[in-house]
């Protein structure tokens, strides 16, 4: 599943919160990949349900090392806040020396935290972690919140490594050895600066493979899988003013719509989703077949996983296989894109995923 010698990509097609955390954790724990990259950021969540039922959060590292055991590299584009790193470590319990940070990674200050709150970016659906400020503050050449030779100590401190040298000499050395690495993408396709629905309620870079491998520093000869990672009703954050744009072509519609339509048992009331960061209520919208479309045209996964499949049909929540429902929308999927969709994810536990061939647990 994983190649040797080459590094994969998992990366979501949507406008984030298409369970990539999920996917990403199962995958680990299956394959035990020998290197996991980020391009990290405390803007958004990646979260697992392990086995034992304890839900693990990361956010600025690829929540996939909770599930397996190999070093993690933050690539030098990762823009860090080391208060929540802190947390973060001790949260997921994880050993801080498996961390290796690249030496060009951003700190992020309450300077920037500050910025952001008074630009009223929460007006366009930002979640004010100081991301933008400080990528700007990085392209500017100003503040000197560089890792090295500012606040590096304070990582070491935490007992992670922060690289001499850059993380691409890492993550390519590993490479050469033919080992097997995977990249944990952040946000969503829809998301981008510049492929995404609307540049103003973006997010401040590209997501997709191709930038995911830049940020990495590894050629596109030497990418290995994409792995898309889809939902059948995609979610738009919300905001303090109430909007966060449209969704191309694609209705808004309401959770108890979505609750009635998958036959979802209990109050309606009780169903819904809030983000991992802002703690506000998402939006949820029709699948969207026109940005579908464009998200296979730039980052041409080679498979996909469909997540939230018990929104399409409650009866298949945390079984080992799939509906006539749910077979019916990845059949649509499929021939509309062309791309298979291998994966199907059946409720928020590790193990509700199937491998549509057989149906059966990997």
């Amino acid at each position: 599943m994983l190649p040797n010698g080459k590094m994969s990509i998992v990366v979501g097609g949507q406008a984030g919160s298409e369970a990539k955390g999920k996917f990403s954790g199962w995958l680990c724990a299956k394959e035990k990949p020998d290197l996991l990259v980020m391009s990290a950021s405390p803007n958004a969540g990646h979260t697992v349900v392990l086995p034992d039922g304890t839900k693990k959060v990361s956010y600025h590292l690829p929540i996939g090392m909770v599930t397996c055991d190999c070093p993690v590299v933050l690539t030098a584009t990762s823009l860090i806040n080391p208060l929540i790193l802190a947390k973060e470590i001790k949260d997921l319990e994880i050993d801080p020396t498996r961390i290796h940070i690249d030496p060009r990674a951003s700190v992020i200050t309450p300077d920037h935290i500050e910025a952001e709150a008074r630009g009223k970016m929460s007006d366009i659906g930002s979640t004010l972690q100081g991301i933008g400020e400080c990528r700007i503050g990085k392209i500017r050449r100003i503040g000197g919140h560089l890792l090295v030779g500012t606040v590096d100590h304070e990582f070491r401190e935490l007992g992670v490594n922060v690289l001499k040298e850059p993380a691409a000499v890492l993550i390519n050395n590993r490479l050469d050895n033919r080992e097997r690495v995977l990249c944990e993408s952040t946000q969503g396709f829809d998301l981008d600066l510049e492929h995404g629905i609307d540049p103003k309620y973006s997010t401040s870079k590209m997501i997709n493979p191709s930038m995911a491998a830049a940020e990495a520093g590894v050629a596109p000869s030497r990418v290995g899988r994409v792995f898309g990672v889809i939902r059948p009703y995609p979610i738009r954050v919300n905001n303090r003013t109430g909007t966060s744009g449209p969704y191309a072509e694609a209705a808004e519609i309401t959770w108890d719509e979505v609750a009635r339509r998958s036959g979802y048992p209990g109050s309606p009331s009780s169903f819904g989703e809030i983000t991992t960061t802002t703690k506000l209520p998402r939006r949820v919208f029709e699948f969207s077949w026109k940005r579908f479309r464009h998200f296979l045209t730039v980052c041409q996964p080679d498979e996909l996983c469909l997540q939230f499949a018990n929104y399409l049909d409650w009866s298949v929540y945390g079984e080992i296989g799939i509906s006539d429902k749910v077979r019916d929308f990845i059949v649509k999927m499929e021939n509309f894109g062309g791309v298979p969709v291998r994966y199907v994810g059946t409720g928020p536990g590790h193990d509700d995923m199937v491998i549509l061939e057989d149906e059966t647990p990997y």
